[in-house]
């Protein structure tokens, strides 16, 4: 068997909060990549239900690969901004993953926070790449705004390249 299958999949995450503007858009991000052939080992997760809860996914996964996709607000980015992003997860304090822990005990959900839950329950593989979208609306029930739907594609792009780089 070859190594690649025995060492776990590469899996592509969307994290979002539902019908919430455009924090939705990893759903919308995973409905396209479920029409899209990302290889074998690739396995897509909906990681939009509670930071600790998506940390026990990924030590059931046991994944070799991690690839996030959703909205991350930050401050300086224009809205539509697309940033693609290698995680350093050692840099993390025992603080800050404290903190992460007591937020996610809220069921809030961001990229930020299931990859702090995730390195303080030791779920984190060693490579994780997140493509993040600076979100322009979070409004309850709003539909994506124009700046997040532009920035989509391009947001998908980079997800297909990093599941390539991280074969």
């Amino acid at each position: 068997m070859p190594a690649e299958l025995t060492s776990g999949p590469l899996v592509v995450g969307a994290v979002f909060e539902l019908y919430q503007g455009d924090l939705d858009v990893g759903r919308v991000a995973l409905e396209r990549l479920a029409h899209v052939d990302l290889g074998e080992v690739v396995a897509l997760e909906d990681l939009s239900y509670g930071a600790v809860a998506v940390a026990q996914r990924l030590q059931e996964l046991a994944p070799r690969a991690l690839v996030l996709i959703g909205a991350e607000r930050r401050h300086g980015r224009a809205p539509g901004t697309i940033e693609r992003r290698e995680l350093e997860t050692s840099t993390l304090s025992p603080e800050d993953v404290q903190r992460a822990v007591r937020d996610a005990v809220t069921g809030y959900v961001g990229i930020e926070l299931v990859i702090a839950v995730a390195h303080g329950l030791g779920a984190l593989p060693k490579r994780v790449v997140a493509v993040e979208i600076e979100p322009a609306q979070v409004e309850p029930g709003a539909q994506l705004s124009p700046e997040a739907l532009a920035g989509l594609e391009r947001a998908l792009e980079l997800v297909r390249a990093a599941v390539r780089d991280l074969r």
